[in-house]
C-alpha cells in the first residue's frame, strides 16, 4: 500500500544515512523522517529537555522570540559548556550579541528586518540558488539562519573560554565557505562582532568557587594566568600568602596543584626568606600526597639567597627529613620561621675562671679597705681640707673611690654607672643572678629591666660580637670569657 508507514529498523538508536552506521538519528531537528517521533520510539523521551530555549526559559527570564531562537539551536557539547554556569555565560552572552547586531547592523536591502536575515538570503541563492518562490526556499532558508546563529554561539564561546582563561577554543570555521559568502559574512557580521565581543566581555560574570574547581581540575594549567596577577600586584609577604591559599583552595582537584606552592616559594623567595620556605613546605606536602613523589629542590642561585651558610642548609634539610617521617605540617612551618632568628650561644660556665676572678675582687676589695681605713691618708685629708665642712669631705671621698671602680672597665665600652653598678652584681654572684633579684635592683634605679639590659648588650656587642647578659631558666647569666674582654688592661 502506497500509504503505508516506512517499516522501523530493529535497532531505533543508530540508522544508516550517509554509508556510516555511527550516526545517530536527530530526532529532534527538521531531517527526521515524516511521521516519526522520539516519542514514538521512547515513550519516556521529552523533547522539550534538549531545547536550549525552553530549559533556560525561567532561569534567564526568556521572552518567547528568544526561546524560540534558542530551541532551534544546538550547543556541540564539550567539557567546559557542559558546567551549567559557564553554559548561561555563554547563552547570556549569545543573547546580547544577536541584540547587537538587531540593533546596530541595518541590512544594506530594506526589506530585510535583520542582518542575519539578509545574510541567509545570500547563503540561500549563492550556495542553492533557490528563488523565494520555490518549495525549498522556507525550509533551507530557516536551516542557514540556524547555522549562522550557531556559529555566533561559538565566537561567544570561545568569548567566554578567553576571559575564564581556558586557552584552548573551540573551531569556528564557518560551513559555508565560498569566498563570495565568506566575504559577505565577515563584513556584515564577524569584523562587527569581533569588536563588540571584546567591549562586551565585562558583562561575563566571574566564575564561581563551584565552578572555578572544575575548570581548574579539567585545565591543570588555567591556575597560572590568576598566579601572574598575583605576583604583579605583590606588596607584602602575608598578603601574597593569603592569595595563594585561595588560590590553591579552587585547585583542590587540580593533579598540578603542588605546583602552585613550589612556583609561589621561588617568586617570594627574593622578597621574603621565612614565607619562601612556609610555602615550600606546604608544596612538600602537596606533592608528598600526589600519586608520583618529586621534592624539586630550589634552583641553586635561588638556593644561594636563602641558605647563605651551610649550617642553615642543614638545619632546613633536618626539618624537611622530621616532616616528611612525622608528616606534622604544624611543627615544620613553626621550625622554619624560627630559622633565621639569631641563634643563641649555650654559655658554659668556667668554674676556674670565677675562682680566679673571686681572687681578683678580693684583691680589689682589700685595696679599698686600705684607702678608707687608713687613718694617716684620712688626717691628711683633713689638714688640706680645713676649710670644708665634713660633709663635703665625705663626698670627696666617695668620688675618689667612684673613679677608681671606674677604671675597672674598658672607656671604649661607654658605661653609665648604673651598667657599671649591674656588671658590678653580677661580679659579686659569681655571674648568675635571679632574674628577680635583678629585676628589683634595677626597679629600684627607676628602671626598666627589659631596656636596661638591652642597653648594655649594645655597648658591649662591638667587642664581644655577641650578647653578654643571656637568659637561662629563672637566671640572668654573663659568660665568664666575655666578662674578662670588658675589664681595662691597664
Amino acid at each position: 500500500m502506497p500509504n503505508d508507514p516506512l517499516p522501523l529498523p530493529t535497532d531505533y538508536s543508530i540508522i544508516d544515512v550517509s554509508g556510516d552506521p555511527d550516526i545517530p538519528i536527530n530526532f529532534g531537528n527538521e531531517h527526521s523522517f515524516s511521521g516519526t517521533s522520539a516519542e514514538n520510539f521512547n515513550p519516556s523521551y521529552d523533547s522539550d529537555l534538549r531545547k536550549i530555549g525552553k530549559k533556560y526559559r525561567r532561569k534567564l527570564n526568556l521572552n518567547e522570540e528568544q526561546t524560540a531562537m534558542l530551541d532551534k539551536m544546538s550547543f556541540t557539547e564539550n567539557v567546559f559548556n557542559e558546567i551549567d554556569f559557564c553554559k548561561i555565560q555563554i547563552i547570556k552572552q549569545f543573547l546580547r550579541a544577536v541584540e547587537y547586531l538587531y540593533q546596530n547592523c541595518i541590512p544594506v536591502n530594506k526589506s530585510y528586518p535583520t542582518v542575519i536575515d539578509e545574510l541567509s538570503e545570500i547563503i540561500v541563492c549563492i550556495r542553492y540558488n533557490y528563488r523565494k518562490d520555490s518549495l525549498n526556499y522556507g525550509y533551507t532558508h530557516q536551516s542557514v539562519q540556524t547555522e549562522i546563529l550557531n556559529h555566533i554561539l561559538k565566537l561567544c564561546e570561545n568569548t567566554v573560554r578567553d576571559v575564564y582563561g581556558i586557552k584552548r577554543k573551540i573551531n569556528t570555521d564557518f560551513i559555508y565557505n565560498e569566498p563570495e559568502i565568506f566575504h559577505q559574512y565577515h563584513k556584515k557580521i564577524v569584523s562587527k562582532l569581533e569588536i563588540f565581543l571584546t567591549e562586551n566581555q565585562y558583562q561575563i560574570l566571574d566564575a564561581d568557587y563551584k565552578t572555578n574547581i572544575i575548570l581548574n581540575e579539567n585545565n591543570t594549567n588555567r591556575w597560572k594566568t590568576k598566579f601572574d596577577l598575583i605576583k604583579a600586584d605583590y606588596s607584602n609577604p602575608l598578603a601574597f600568602e593569603r592569595e595563594i591559599f585561595r588560590l590553591s583552595e579552587v585547585n583542590i582537584k587540580n593533579p598540578s596543584a603542588d605546583a602552585i606552592f613550589f612556583e609561589a616559594s621561588k617568586f617570594v623567595a627574593e622578597h621574603d626568606k621565612s614565607c619562601a620556605l612556609r610555602l615550600y613546605i606546604h608544596y612538600l606536602e602537596k606533592d608528598l600526597n600526589s600519586p608520583k613523589f618529586d621534592k624539586r629542590e630550589f634552583p641553586k642561585s635561588i638556593q644561594k639567597n636563602l641558605f647563605p651558610t651551610e649550617d642553615l642548609l642543614v638545619d632546613f634539610e633536618n626539618i624537611l627529613n622530621e616532616f616528611i617521617v612525622g608528616r606534622n605540617i604544624k611543627t615544620a612551618v613553626e621550625k622554619v620561621c624560627q630559622l633565621y632568628l639569631p641563634k643563641r650561644k649555650k654559655i658554659t660556665i668556667d668554674p676556674e675562671a670565677i675562682r680566679d676572678i673571686q681572687v681578683q675582687h678580693s684583691e680589689t676589695a682589700h685595696i679599698l679597705g686600705q684607702i678608707l681605713n687608713n687613718e694617716e691618708e684620712e688626717e691628711t685629708v683633713l689638714k688640706t681640707m680645713e676649710t670644708i665642712n665634713e660633709r663635703e669631705s665625705t663626698v670627696t671621698v666617695i668620688h675618689q673611690v667612684s673613679e677608681f671602680q671606674h677604671t675597672k672597665y674598658s672607656d671604649e665600652l661607654h658605661l653609665t654607672d648604673v651598667q657599671k653598678n649591674i656588671l658590678d652584681l653580677f661580679e659579686k654572684h659569681s655571674f648568675n643572678i635571679l632574674q628577680q633579684d635583678l629585676q628589683d635592683f634595677i626597679k629600684a634605679k627607676g628602671l626598666f629591666m627589659g631596656s636596661t639590659i638591652d642597653s648594655i648588650n649594645e655597648c658591649c656587642f662591638e667587642i664581644l660580637d655577641d650578647i653578654l647578659i643571656e637568659e637561662e631558666d629563672e637566671y640572668f647569666i654573663i659568660n665568664t670569657n666575655y666578662y674578662k674582654k670588658l675589664l681595662n688592661n691597664d
